[in-house]
């Protein structure tokens, strides 16, 4: 008795090509070292920047309310009282402070730029707007560097622009009132004035 032959074995498939170079693994484990380096950067920063930023609120006076916001970089100052002088513009005669929570005095003080001072006090009066506009020229005359009877908000203004300052008289009609703000914005260090 004849056995039959063994069929032919097929061939066994070829192993899987192995990685000879680690090129892959040594990528990934250098990108999750940025990632983790980065993360402990954004942490550390944060972490400086809250211990170093300060803010404060002081509501002592009843509607007197100031803050204060200092950081490394720089702050920011608003203070509620306006002192009407500093703004060096003349008051009109019998006008009374308007309070809407619109006069303030803020300061930008930016580390190593220019810093910015913008005061502003409103009033009001129950003469006519033309009786105050009269008023004002005369009293401004020729420091006005620009005048507009009316802006596009209907108010009358007087601007004056020296060096480092802007100062601004704005009127306008509210029923039969005028209101009047004064502005001053002081460009780099403000001095005493």
């Amino acid at each position: 008795m004849a056995t039959s032959p063994n069929p032919p074995r097929p061939p066994e498939p070829p192993p899987p090509p192995r990685s000879s170079s680690p090129i892959i693994a040594i990528a990934l484990l250098v990108l999750a070292l940025i990632v983790v380096v980065g993360g402990l950067m954004i942490y550390t920063g944060i972490n400086i920047l809250s211990r170093s930023v300060k803010v404060q609120v002081d509501k002592s006076g009843g509607r007197k309310n100031e803050v204060s916001i200092k950081t490394p970089l720089g702050s920011l100052e608003v203070h509620k009282d306006v002192d009407v002088e500093r703004i060096g513009l003349p008051l009109y005669p019998g006008a009374t402070r308007f309070h809407d929570e619109g006069s303030a005095t803020v300061s930008i003080n930016i580390a190593g730029e220019q810093n910015v001072r913008v005061l502003v006090a409103k009033f009001e009066t129950a003469d006519p707007i033309d009786k105050v506009r009269d008023y004002y020229h005369a009293q401004l005359g020729s420091q006005v560097t620009r005048y507009a009877e009316k802006d596009q908000e209907g108010k009358t203004v007087f601007e004056i622009k020296r060096n480092d300052q802007e100062k601004v008289v704005a009127l306008k009609n509210v029923g039969d009132r005028t209101h009047i703000d004064l502005v001053r914005v002081v460009h780099g260090r403000d001095e005493g004035n």
